[in-house]
């Protein structure tokens, strides 16, 4: 779904991330403009915001009650005969998964991890692979310290942007993966960084597949 097929009347709850700090707030989609949607206009800290990059919300269908989720890359204030407004413009979050089983991303990143169980245990830890649901870490030594229902905090850095993507999960099961000692945790929440760099690895693999496939052509 694009951006401006949002219809207009429609409330939204944005998550903006903005002189780094996030706060909530909320507008009303007035009409389509352009690529994007003119809204209420938004404000930080009682002054209105000229220009924000990383923002974002989700549009729950008054039908079916599907929710859709959709990042903001470029939020910008626009003036109507001294009238304030901002438009944004941006795309809908989509995720390929099934209600079986989510498709898993190889990671093989080194990652910061906080042990809330344990008196908040730093460590550094390699994460394996991650999903939409769920992501699995080498513990390696470590095994012991951790047990099912653990909650732990992640702090993954993008290996691109190199923004830190911040996030908690439950461990739900100890494992090997090959001769390493390894759990598998469910996420506990889902930010829009974690379901953007979730995305970013999907057409990661997916550029992968297509560029052997073409070799595999010659």
């Amino acid at each position: 779904m694009k951006i401006n097929a949002i219809t207009p009347g429609t409330k939204l709850n944005i998550h903006v991330n903005y002189k780094d700090n996030s706060f909530d707030t909320t507008a009303t989609v007035l009409t389509g403009y352009g690529d994007g949607v003119l809204i209420t206009p938004v404000y930080y800290d009682g002054k209105l915001i000229e220009y924000c990059s990383d923002a974002s919300f989700e549009v729950t269908s008054p039908y079916t009650g599907n929710k859709r989720k959709f990042h903001i890359d470029d939020m910008s204030r626009v003036d109507f005969s001294g009238t304030d407004f901002h438009v944004i413009q941006g795309k809908e979050i989509v995720i390929t998964a099934n209600n079986r089983k989510a498709e898993r991303f190889k990671i093989q990143r080194e990652a910061s991890v906080v042990l809330q169980n344990q008196g908040k245990i730093k460590m550094s830890l390699v994460v394996n692979d991650l999903s939409v649901r769920g992501i699995s870490l080498l513990v390696g030594r470590n095994t012991y310290l951790f047990n099912v229902g653990d909650e732990i905090d992640i702090d993954l850095v993008h290996e691109v942007t190199k923004k830190h993507i911040v996030f908690t999960s439950v461990v739900v099961r100890k494992f090997k993966v090959g001769d390493y000692d390894a759990i598998g945790c469910e996420l506990k929440n889902i930010s829009t960084s974690l379901l953007m760099y979730i995305e970013y690895k999907r057409k990661q693999k997916q550029e992968n597949n297509d560029m052997r496939m073409f070799f595999e052509a010659i």
